[in-house]
């Protein structure tokens, strides 16, 4: 029964682990982002919607609505960078 016991809560700090790792990383990719446009543009405080539609995702799919400058810099390029953000412009 102590096995069982065991068992189970490894599995369960498995699971929560995964979770918080995965969250982060997404959470690191969107951080990352918006150093970059802040590299390319020093003194603009980019947020969310400069290149998304709403400042939180939809729950059904997880995923931003692209807005037009959005999809001007991922057109550009799929994963951009302070140079692809410099090619696009500021976002108004």
């Amino acid at each position: 029964m102590n096995v069982a016991k065991i068992c189970k809560a490894g599995v369960a700090s498995v699971f929560v682990f995964s979770f918080f790792f995965l969250a982060g990383t997404t959470a690191m990719a969107n951080l990352t982002q918006l150093k970059l446009y802040k590299e390319a543009f020093p003194g603009e405080t980019p947020k969310c919607t400069t290149c998304h539609v709403d400042k939180i995702p939809k729950k059904e799919d997880g995923k931003h609505e692209w807005n037009a400058y959005g999809q001007k810099v991922i057109k550009m390029k799929a994963v951009p960078d302070a140079d692809t953000y410099k090619a696009a412009g500021k976002a108004e």
